[in-house]
Parts: structure tokens; C-alpha cells; sequence
């Protein structure tokens, strides 16, 4: 009687094969300009608002907030 070999050996293996990379979305360069254009529409709008002069007080607004 012998003895079958339960472990699979070295040359039983199947070859070990390179993954290749996949290939790029084609619209991410269409994602990164919309993120970039927002980035660049907020700032605007930041830089907008800060420099904005302040608005006086009026009468009505003064009702309002109980003064």
C-alpha cells in the first residue's frame, strides 16, 4: 500500500502571473477640473463676501431684532 501525498507540490502549482494595472477612467480628468473649478468658484465667492462693505443698519432690520 503507499502512501498518496495529501499536500499539493511545487510543480502541481499554477504559475504566478502579473496582475496588470487597469486602464485610467476616461473621465477623470473631467472630475478632477469640476472639483477644481469649484475649489476656485468658492474662493471667489469667500473672497467676495469678505470684502463686501458692511451693511448699515436700518430701521426696519432694527424693528425686527426687538431693538
Amino acid at each position: 500500500m503507499t502512501i498518496q501525498p495529501t499536500a499539493r507540490t511545487f510543480s502541481a502549482l499554477p504559475p504566478i502571473k502579473m496582475e496588470t494595472a487597469a486602464p485610467a477612467n476616461p473621465l477623470r480628468g473631467v472630475l478632477v477640473t469640476v472639483f477644481a473649478l469649484k475649489i476656485v468658484v468658492c474662493a471667489f465667492l469667500l473672497a467676495t463676501v469678505s470684502l463686501a462693505p458692511p451693511v448699515s443698519v436700518d430701521a426696519r432690520f432694527a424693528a425686527v431684532a426687538g431693538d
